[in-house]
C-alpha cells in the first residue's frame, strides 16, 4: 500500500511540474522541457518545516542562493554543500574569476569560505541515495551578512515560511519575514531561492574602463577609476547559432517576459524600448538577440525564479505621497564569468512624473505637450524611454557619461543628422529630451526623445562580439583593442565614468552636452522662459496650486541642472581615456576663453538670475512669504559648487600647466568682483536675494579660510582647503573689505548701507 501512495506522490508530482513548465514563459517549447535531465535539490513541506533532498553528486557544486525582498537590488552569492559526518554545511566559498582573481567572501580576505549553517541529517525521510536536511532555520531564523555590513533585526512571531516550488535547476522559497523596519515591526514577503551554475563556463570578457560595462561583482572594483581593474565584465551569453555567418541568430535569446500587471495601454511601448536595442546587437553579429514576450499570467514563483527576467511594473507610483522619476535593472551574475543569468527592468516612474519632466524640457517645442493630461501615444513613448535606458542596464551597461561634450551644437536641430545620430550618442546618459532646438527650426517631435544611439552600438559591438574558437587570445585583444581604437578619431565614442566631482562637461547630467554647453544652455534658457508662458494655460483646469507649483520647483531644477553644466567648465577638464603609450593627454584643460565665457555666463544668469525666473507672474498665487525659496537655495549651492575644495584644488594645479599661468587668481578675483558688481558700478540699491547671496559667499569664503586641516592622508584630503588656497581666498577677502570701506565713505545715504555694514561686521571677524 505504501509503495502505491509512493508512486501515486510520484505521478501527482511529475503533474505539478509539467504543468509549472507549460506555465513558465521561458518553457514554452517541449524540446527545451524534455532537456532538463540534470540532477539537483528537490524541495518538500512537512508539518510546516522545510526540508531538501540533496543527491551527492550535487555536494561540492557550486550554485547560487539568492534573496527577493522589498529592495530592487537581489541579494545573492555563490554557496556549496558540504557533508561532514553526519551533517550537512552549506559553504559560502571564494569564488575565482575567469579573469584570474579571486573574489573574497563578503570581502573578508582571509577567509577562504564561510559556513552560513549546518545541519544534521534527517536520516529517516527523504529519496533514496539522497541527503535529506531540514532547512527551516536557515530561511527563517539565520541572519546572512549577504553584503558588506548588511544586518537586520528579525521579529520571529511576525514570521511564516509560505511554501516552496521546484523549477528545472532550482528551488524557490516563499516566507513573510519579521523585521524591525524605521523603528516599526514589519512582515515583508521575502523569496529564497537555491539555482544551480552553469556547468560549461561563458568565456568571460576582460573589464576595460574605456568602455560603460559594469563588472561581475559590481561593488567590487574602483569605477570612476582610469585604471583597468582584473575584472570581466557583465554581460549575457549569447552564442551564434550559425558561427560563420555574419549576422546569426543566437542558440538562446535575450528573453524578457511583460506581464499582464503592465497595463495594456503601455505594453507596445515597454516592449518597443526594449526591442530598440535590436540594431545594437546586429553590430556585435546577432539577428533578433532580443525576445519580448507578454503573457496573460505570471505567478509569484516565476517571478522569483532565476530563469525568468521580466518587467516589473512597480506599483509604488501609486502610492500617495510617493515620487519616484524611473526604475533600475537588478541582475544576478554568475561571478566566475560575468555571465548575466537574470535581470528584471524595473519601471517606477508615474505618469504624472514623466509628463512634468517633458512639459519643462519640450513644452514649446511639441505642441501635444502644452495641456495636460498628455495623449497616450506620447505618454507611452516616454515610457518607451524609460524602458530603452533600463533594458541598456539589463544588458551590462552602467549610468554614465557616453560622448558628451562631442556633438557640435549646431546639429541638435538639423532634423537629417537627428534622425540618423540623435542628439545624444547614447541612451545610457542623463541628456533627457532634446531641450536646445527652437520652435522655429521646426524638429519633428519624435526627434526629441533620447534613443538608443552610436555610442551603443558601439559598446554592445565590444561587449557582445563572439570571436572563432581557433582565434588566439592575443588576436581576440587586439580585434577588441581595434574597437575601442575608434574612440580615437570618433569623439562621441568617448566614454567616461561618473564621478563624484562634476569636473568638465563631459561629466555633466540632465542637460544636453554639446561641444559649446554657453551656446547650448543660451538655447534651452529660451525655452525655459516659453515654458514659464505656457505654464498657467496647461494647469488651468486643477482645482488646487499643487501641479503648478510641482511645475516651476522642476523648472527651477532644470535651470540649475543647466548653471552647474556651465560651472563645469570652470577648473574642469576635457576627458579622453587612452593608453599610457598614446600621445596626448587624458585630461586637457578646458580653454581659457571658454572659461572666461562661462564666468560672464554664470554672473549674468547664475548668480543674477532673470526676473522671468525669479518672479513669474503666476508665482504671488503659489504662495505668502519667502519662505521656502528654492531661488534662492540654488543660488546658494552655486556659491558652495564654485568654491568646493576640489574646484579650487583644479585651478591650483591647472596653473602649474603652460599657458594657465595666474589662472587661479583670475577666478577668485572674477568670482567675487562678479557676485559684488554693485560696488563697482556705483549702484545704490542691491536686491533681496542679491543681499542673501553675498552675505552667503562672505561667510563661506571665512569658513574655508578658518578651516582646520581634518586630514593628512592624501587620499582623504577632498574636503581640506589647501594652505595655498586659503591664502588667495583671504587675500580677496582683505581688498573685498577695503572696497566696502570705500563705498561706505563715498555713499553714506545708500539705500543698501545697513546691508554693506553688516557684510563689513562679518568681514571684520578676520
Amino acid at each position: 500500500m505504501k509503495k502505491i501512495v509512493s508512486i501515486l506522490w510520484l505521478f501527482m508530482a511529475v503533474g505539478v511540474f509539467s504543468q509549472t513548465l507549460k506555465t513558465n514563459p521561458i518553457y514554452e517549447d517541449e524540446a527545451a522541457a524534455s532537456s532538463m535531465g540534470s540532477t539537483f535539490l528537490t524541495s518538500f513541506m512537512q508539518e510546516g518545516e522545510l526540508y531538501l533532498n540533496i543527491p551527492r553528486e550535487v555536494l561540492e557544486r557550486p550554485m547560487l542562493f539568492i534573496r527577493y525582498d522589498y529592495r530592487k537590488v537581489y541579494k545573492y552569492m555563490q554557496v556549496l554543500w558540504s557533508l561532514e559526518g553526519d551533517k550537512v554545511l552549506l559553504k559560502h566559498p571564494r569564488v575565482r574569476s575567469t579573469a584570474g582573481i579571486i573574489l573574497p567572501v563578503r570581502h573578508h580576505k582571509a577567509l577562504k569560505d564561510n559556513v552560513l549553517a549546518m545541519f544534521p541529517l534527517e536520516k529517516d525521510m527523504g529519496e533514496q541515495g539522497e541527503l535529506c536536511i531540514n532547512v527551516t532555520s536557515l530561511v527563517m531564523d539565520n541572519v546572512i551578512e549577504w553584503t558588506k555590513g548588511f544586518t537586520e533585526t528579525l521579529v520571529p512571531q511576525l514570521s511564516l515560511l509560505q511554501g516552496s516550488k521546484d523549477f528545472h535547476n532550482e528551488v524557490v522559497i516563499k516566507t513573510r519575514r519579521g523585521l524591525m523596519f524605521e523603528g516599526s515591526k514589519v512582515s515583508f514577503p521575502v523569496f529564497f531561492g537555491l539555482a544551480a551554475l552553469p556547468e560549461k563556463l561563458m568565456k568571460g570578457r576582460d573589464y576595460d574602463y574605456r568602455m560603460g560595462f559594469v563588472n561581475e561583482d559590481r561593488y567590487g572594483i574602483d569605477h570612476g577609476e582610469p585604471k583597468n581593474s582584473i575584472a570581466n565584465i557583465a554581460r549575457w551569453r549569447l552564442e551564434k547559432k550559425d558561427k560563420d555567418r555574419k549576422l546569426s541568430v543566437p542558440v538562446k535569446p535575450i528573453t524578457f517576459v511583460i506581464p499582464p500587471d503592465v497595463p495594456e495601454q503601455w505594453r507596445p511601448y515597454v516592449k518597443a524600448g526594449i526591442e530598440e536595442w535590436l540594431p545594437a546587437f546586429e553590430a556585435a553579429g546577432f539577428k533578433n538577440a532580443i525576445v519580448v514576450k507578454e503573457t496573460d499570467s505570471l505567478s509569484e514563483w516565476e517571478a522569483h525564479s532565476i530563469h525568468t527576467s521580466y518587467v516589473d511594473w512597480g506599483d509604488s507610483k501609486y502610492l500617495r505621497g510617493f515620487e519616484e522619476s524611473g526604475g533600475t535593472a537588478p541582475e544576478i551574475i554568475d561571478e566566475r564569468t560575468g555571465e548575466i543569468l537574470k535581470c528584471d527592468i524595473y519601471l517606477g516612474a508615474s505618469v504624472e512624473n514623466v509628463t512634468d519632466r517633458y512639459f519643462i524640457r519640450c513644452a514649446p517645442l511639441d505642441k501635444r505637450a502644452q495641456s495636460l493630461p498628455f495623449p497616450q501615444e506620447l505618454t507611452g513613448r516616454l515610457f518607451q524611454r524609460i524602458a530603452a535606458h533600463e533594458a541598456g542596464h539589463a544588458f551590462g551597461l552602467m549610468d554614465s557619461n557616453y560622448g558628451e561634450f562631442a556633438y557640435p551644437v549646431e546639429k541638435m536641430s538639423d532634423i537629417q543628422w537627428l534622425k540618423t545620430m540623435g542628439h545624444t550618442p547614447s541612451m545610457m546618459s542623463y541628456s533627457r529630451e532634446n531641450n536646445i532646438a527652437q520652435p522655429e527650426d521646426s524638429v519633428p517631435p519624435e526627434l526629441l526623445m533620447q534613443k538608443v544611439g552610436p555610442m551603443d552600438r558601439h559598446q554592445i559591438e565590444w561587449g557582445y562580439t563572439e570571436f572563432p574558437e581557433e582565434m588566439s587570445e592575443q588576436q581576440e585583444e587586439e580585434a577588441l583593442e581595434r574597437i575601442i581604437g575608434v574612440q580615437d578619431s570618433i569623439p562621441w565614442f568617448r566614454f567616461n565614468q561618473s564621478q563624484v566631482e562634476v569636473f568638465g562637461p563631459a561629466t555633466a547630467d540632465e542637460v544636453v552636452d554639446t561641444n559649446d554647453p554657453v551656446e547650448s544652455t543660451k538655447l534651452a534658457l529660451k525655452n525655459l522662459e516659453r515654458v514659464i508662458q505656457l505654464m498657467p494655460a496647461a494647469v488651468k483646469d486643477q482645482k488646487d496650486t499643487r501641479r503648478l507649483e510641482n511645475l516651476y520647483g522642476r523648472l527651477l531644477e532644470q535651470w540649475k541642472d543647466h548653471m552647474l553644466h556651465v560651472t563645469s567648465l570652470l577648473g574642469g577638464y576635457d576627458i579622453r581615456y587612452k593608453p599610457i603609450n598614446t600621445p596626448g593627454k587624458m585630461f586637457t584643460p578646458i580653454p581659457l576663453a571658454m572659461q572666461e565665457e562661462a564666468m560672464d555666463f554664470l554672473h549674468a544668469n547664475a548668480l543674477n538670475p532673470p526676473g522671468w525666473l525669479v518672479a513669474p507672474e503666476f508665482l504671488p498665487k503659489l504662495g505668502y512669504s519667502t519662505f521656502p525659496d528654492k531661488m534662492v537655495e540654488f543660488q546658494q549651492r552655486s556659491v558652495d559648487e564654485l568654491l568646493r575644495p576640489r574646484r579650487l584644488k583644479r585651478f591650483e594645479y591647472m596653473e602649474t600647466l603652460e599657458g594657465f599661468e595666474g589662472t587661479f587668481e583670475w577666478y577668485l578675483s572674477e568670482l567675487q568682483e562678479g557676485l559684488f558688481g554693485e560696488l563697482y558700478e556705483g549702484s545704490p540699491k542691491v536686491g533681496r536675494i542679491r543681499q542673501e547671496i553675498q552675505s552667503y559667499y562672505i561667510d563661506r569664503a571665512i569658513m574655508a579660510v578658518q578651516q582646520k586641516a581634518q586630514y593628512t592622508y592624501a587620499e582623504m584630503k577632498a574636503y581640506d582647503y589647501t594652505a595655498y588656497s586659503k591664502g588667495l581666498l583671504m587675500e580677496q577677502l582683505v581688498k573685498l573689505r577695503e572696497d566696502i570701506k570705500s563705498k561706505l565713505k563715498k555713499e553714506k545715504d545708500s539705500d543698501a548701507k545697513g546691508h554693506w555694514e553688516h557684510c563689513l561686521a562679518r568681514l571684520d571677524l578676520l
